[in-house]
């Protein structure tokens, strides 16, 4: 039996299956793992219900180009610029989001 609640997990880092699985061979990245100052581009969401409704109206939507501002110390909020606007998530949300890093 699966519940909602349950998801897979990448063998590489434990965090959320990467959508070339099961033939990964390559790390997923995570929104939550990348550094300030590097510009990502959205591969896909592993949110459901209303977090994903909210992260796609922040105009977080797969192949948009997102740049990573400032983190939190102790692993707290990421500070995001999406096209024009500032966002703030939680480190939560932020593990939900598959990205790739793109170059300036």
């Amino acid at each position: 039996m699966k519940f909602w609640w349950s998801k897979k997990k990448c063998a590489h880092h434990g965090g959320p299956q990467c959508s070339k699985a099961p033939s990964c061979r390559e790390k997923c990245r995570l929104l939550s793992d990348i550094t300030p100052g590097s510009c990502v581009c959205v591969k896909r969401h592993n949110s459901c219900g209303a977090v994903r409704q909210r992260l796609l109206d922040l105009g977080i939507t797969p192949l948009a180009r997102i740049a990573v501002v400032n983190r939190a110390p102790l692993g707290g909020a990421i500070q995001l610029r999406v096209g024009e606007s500032n966002l703030v998530l939680s480190k939560s949300e932020a593990d939900q989001i598959e990205v790739d890093l793109v170059m300036p």
